[in-house]
């Protein structure tokens, strides 16, 4: 994988970062923690995103520089909370605190 990488970066005179959102189809940020963090808040500034799903490049701990080290960059800019409001899922998401349960609505249907 690594040698048609480098293949296609010399071929089309592309950087790391664009051969890896070329050849993965979907966005990747790759650079400093400020580089990052910059990135993902334009992203939410020009409305691209409202959110990220992350998907770690090893587990466990894939995450946790990411989380050390962008998540509180992201807080200052003001794209990532820094506290929950709620103390569950629910309340985190602004849903009710209760909801039917499937039965309960299952019963309803006729």
């Amino acid at each position: 994988m690594a040698d048609s990488w480098r293949a296609l970066s010399r071929a089309k005179g592309l950087s790391l970062r664009e051969t890896v959102i070329e050849t993965t189809g979907r966005q990747s940020f790759i650079g400093t923690p400020e580089a990052v963090a910059a990135e993902m808040d334009a992203y939410v500034q020009t409305g691209a995103a409202d959110g990220f799903i992350l998907v770690p490049h090893l587990t466990p701990g894939g995450l946790d520089a990411f989380v050390d080290r962008v998540v509180p960059l992201l807080q200052e800019r003001g794209v990532h909370r820094t506290e929950y409001s709620g103390t569950t899922l629910r309340a985190h998401l602004g849903l009710p605190e209760s909801a039917p349960r499937a039965g309960e609505r299952n019963r309803n249907v006729h």
